[in-house]
């Protein structure tokens, strides 16, 4: 029987500041770590690995012999895939059009033998809204110095290509770590970065032409379109072109590392550990002083370290809010909110804390003995509560099957949604479009 759902009246606590908190167990003097609580298994909202294996193919493989450790050539071939592999994510046009419509620095630079062009190279005065700016991009001298041999960089395009974004999206939301996209469109026998090595890991998508790259620990790779190479976290390289112009995408993926999670522990510990070292620690003279220091800020650590619940850290970091391209759509679909009825459709911005939500709910249910339990008895959830980073969404249970349906990430029509009557099925989704954790696809 489908239920019902009662519209409440505004709730200054409905959403609210974010995160849960860092909470730690009571200290122990023993200095021994709480066994970790069972937990619910999380889901990936994605399922299968569909982006990430576009990019690196057998994705359990990647995950144990490659991630963190060492380059990998994936070919285009090898998948069976043709060289427009990634046509949908970015090609030539894209880049044209992006360059014709009033691109602006910084989203745009240039570089020729690993040195930055002026701006005044390929920029030119434009006059907006009754302002002069000098920071609009010129495509006639953008291919001006391309035919001298510089190359093109277009920088966080996860923010100003949608296709760019959507991709890194999902991608991000796979993989969980942070995600961000680079172009370089590279002209015939030019270089565009001298050797280095990056901070963060890196996927190299070929689009168009090829290039060569030198990897250490991999040695010298032609690249072709639909070619992906993975250049792990401080591995050094270099890339030049030969005697076509070469577009690929540089996708780079910023690690989550375990030193961060203790590194985030320290910063929620005891004001302790940042009082001041003595007055004059670094003479000899003052070593017993920096020692008994040192050892009492070791032992608050030690008592903080064997006090940490692992489950709450493991909560708290699968919760944390990581940066996303904006998500086209909001404005519009809260403007036409009371329009909205049964024949629209809606999708879920950020399918994967609501997967969360739903699953832990699941498991709630999974061990509710009902009305007349045992010891072992506990409540039936009345609450379902979305983390959606910056703000927590709580919702009734009766709207689970309705929010699991839109936990897919798919879009879905508002009579569609299962478990509610339909009065009930437009109150939910004009809720979670208020709330802009929905928007909408389409009106009835």
């Amino acid at each position: 029987m489908n239920a019902s759902i009662v519209e409440a009246p505004p709730d200054p606590d409905r959403s609210t500041p974010v995160g849960p908190p860092l909470h730690t167990a009571p200290r122990s003097p023993a200095r021994t770590r709480p066994a970790p609580v069972p937990g619910p298994d999380v889901v990936s909202s994605g399922g299968p690995s569909f982006f990430l294996s576009r990019c690196v193919g057998d994705v359990e493989e990647f995950a144990s012999q490659y991630w963190g450790r060492r380059p990998l050539v994936t070919r285009a071939s090898d998948r069976g895939r043709g060289d427009d592999l990634f046509a949908d994510v970015l090609s030539l046009g894209a880049v044209d059009e992006f360059l014709a419509n009033g691109a602006r620095l910084p989203a745009v630079r240039m570089v020729a033998d690993g040195s930055p062009l002026a701006s005044t190279r390929f920029c030119s005065p434009t006059r907006l809204g009754g302002r002069q700016l000098d920071d609009v991009v010129d495509p006639v001298k953008v291919i001006a110095r391309l035919a001298e041999g510089s190359t093109l960089v277009l920088q966080s395009l996860h923010r100003t290509i949608s296709p760019v974004a959507a991709f890194v999206t999902r991608l991000q939301d796979e993989i969980s770590h942070p995600v961000q996209a680079n172009a370089y469109l590279t002209p015939p026998t030019a270089a565009g970065l001298a050797e280095h090595a990056d901070l963060h890991d890196v996927l190299a998508v070929q689009l168009h032409g090829s290039k060569r790259w030198w990897v250490e620990g991999l040695g010298d790779v032609t690249m072709k379109p639909g070619d992906v190479l993975y250049v792990p976290r401080g591995a050094r390289h270099r890339a030049e072109t030969a005697t076509e112009t070469s577009l690929h995408l540089t996708i780079g993926i910023i690690r989550v590392t375990r030193r961060q999670v203790i590194e985030r522990i320290l910063r929620a510990g005891p004001e302790s550990l940042d009082a001041p070292l003595p007055l004059g620690y670094r003479h000899r003279s003052h070593r017993d002083q920096l020692e008994q220091s040192l050892d009492a800020a070791l032992d608050d650590v030690l008592d903080l370290i064997g006090s940490t619940d692992l489950s709450t850290i493991v909560e708290h970091e699968q919760s944390r809010r990581l940066a996303r391209p904006p998500r086209a759509g909001r404005l519009a679909s809260f403007v036409h909110v009371d329009e909205l009825d049964a024949d629209a459709v809606i999708q879920w911005v950020a399918p994967e804390p609501l997967t969360r939500a739903v699953d832990e709910v699941d498991v709630r249910l999974g061990h509710w003995d009902g009305p007349r339990g045992h010891d072992h008895w506990s409540p039936q959830p009345e609450r379902i509560t979305v983390h959606l980073g910056d703000r927590t969404l709580t919702l009734p249970t009766t709207a689970l099957e309705a929010l699991r349906t839109l936990s897919d990430g798919r879009p879905v029509r508002v009579g569609d949604l299962p478990g509610l009557d339909e009065p009930s099925r437009v109150v939910l989704a004009r809720r979670l479009v208020r709330e802009a954790a929905c928007v909408v696809e389409r009106l009835g």
